[in-house]
C-alpha cells in the first residue's frame, strides 16, 4: 500500500502543462497499470498483496483526482493546440518568406529585365545619335563636295564661255580682216619697201608724198580697192600714172608703170591696173602709191602706210 501511494503522488508530482494530452494519459495508464501489477505481482507476501489488492480496491481515485486528470488532459490537449498553431503559424511564415523570396526574385529579374532594356535603348539611341551624327557630317561633306563641284562646273563654264567668245571674236576680227582683205589689197604681191613717205632729198622736188613698192620690171600692180579709174596716162615726174578714186571720195595714185591695163572704167580689189616699171623721175623699178583722203593735190598726201594698215593690211 506504501508503494502504490508512493507511486501515485510521485505521478501527481509531474508537471501536466509540459506533457502533451497523449504521453500525460499514457503515463497515467502506465502508472495505474504498474501499480496494480506491482501490488498482484509483486515481491511482497501474498497477505500482503492480497491487502494492497484490497486497498488499491478500496482507494479509488476520488472526483477531485478526475478532476485534476480532466485539467491535465485539458493543459495537454491545449498545449498542443498551441503547439500545433505555432507549427501552423512557422509553416506560413515560412509559405510567406517562400512567396515573398519568390517575389523578389521576379522583382529582381523584372528590375534586371528593365534595367538591361534601359540599357539596350540607350545604347540604340546613342547608336542612332552617332548615325544621325556620321550622317549629318557625310551629308554636309557631300553637299560640300557638290557645292566645289557645281563652282567647278560653273568655272568651267565660265572659262568656256569666255574662250567661245574670245574665239568668236577672233572669228569675227579674222572674218572682218578677211572682209577687208578681200574689199583692200596691197598694190604689188612680191616686193620691198624703199622710199618712205616724208622722206627728203635729190630724188624729189620737195619730200617723198607716197610709198614705194619695189619689184621687178613687169610686176603686176593691183588696184588696192574697189573705184573708178579717174585718170590714166604720162605725169611727169610719176611717169605713167593711173588715180583711182575709191567710194567715200579717197583718191589712190600709182605711178612709174611700165604699161598700163586698165585706162578707164570702174575697177575691183586686187584688179591688175598695170605694170612694175621705171618710168618718170626714177632710181629703179617700183610702184609709187600715193593716198589722198580727200581726192585733192599733194597737200591731202598721208602716209600710205598707216591707211592701208586701217583697211587691214600688213605691208
Amino acid at each position: 500500500m506504501d508503494s502504490f501511494l508512493r507511486r501515485l503522488r510521485a505521478l501527481w508530482g509531474i508537471r501536466w502543462r509540459n506533457i502533451p494530452l497523449t504521453a500525460a494519459a499514457g503515463i497515467v495508464a502506465v502508472g495505474l497499470v504498474a501499480g496494480g501489477l506491482a501490488l498482484a505481482f509483486g515481491p511482497g507476501s501474498k497477505p500482503e498483496n492480497a491487502a494492497l489488492t484490497t486497498a488499491a480496491g478500496e482507494h479509488k481515485p476520488t472526483s477531485g483526482a478526475v478532476e485534476r486528470i480532466d485539467a491535465a488532459a485539458a493543459i495537454a490537449k491545449d498545449s498542443a493546440a498551441k503547439k500545433a498553431a505555432q507549427e501552423k503559424a512557422a509553416a506560413e511564415q515560412a509559405e510567406r518568406a517562400r512567396v515573398a523570396k519568390q517575389r523578389a526574385a521576379r522583382s529582381e529579374q523584372r528590375r534586371a529585365a528593365l534595367e538591361q532594356a534601359a540599357a539596350k535603348k540607350a545604347a540604340e539611341k546613342k547608336a542612332a545619335a552617332k548615325k544621325a551624327a556620321a550622317e549629318k557630317v557625310a551629308a554636309k561633306r557631300a553637299a560640300a563636295k557638290a557645292e566645289r563641284a557645281a563652282e567647278k562646273r560653273a568655272a568651267e563654264k565660265k572659262a568656256a564661255e569666255k574662250k567661245l567668245a574670245l574665239k568668236k571674236a577672233a572669228a569675227k576680227k579674222a572674218a572682218l580682216a578677211a572682209k577687208k582683205a578681200r574689199e583692200w589689197v596691197l598694190p604689188v604681191a612680191s616686193y620691198h619697201l624703199t622710199g618712205r613717205f616724208g622722206q627728203s632729198g635729190s630724188n624729189w622736188a620737195m619730200f617723198h608724198h607716197g610709198l614705194d613698192f619695189a619689184a621687178d620690171t613687169g610686176t603686176p600692180i593691183h588696184a588696192v580697192g574697189n573705184g573708178e579709174i579717174i585718170s590714166a596716162g604720162w605725169q611727169n615726174a610719176y611717169g605713167n600714172a593711173i588715180e583711182i578714186r575709191h567710194p567715200g571720195g579717197t583718191v589712190t595714185l600709182y605711178g612709174h608703170m611700165s604699161r598700163f591695163a586698165k585706162t578707164g572704167g570702174s575697177v575691183k580689189a586686187g584688179d591688175v591696173i598695170g605694170y612694175v616699171g621705171a618710168t618718170g623721175n626714177v632710181t629703179g623699178p617700183h610702184c609709187h602709191l600715193e593716198v589722198r583722203p580727200h581726192g585733192g593735190g599733194l597737200d591731202d598726201a598721208v602716209d600710205p602706210l598707216p591707211w592701208l594698215k586701217s583697211k587691214g593690211l600688213n605691208p
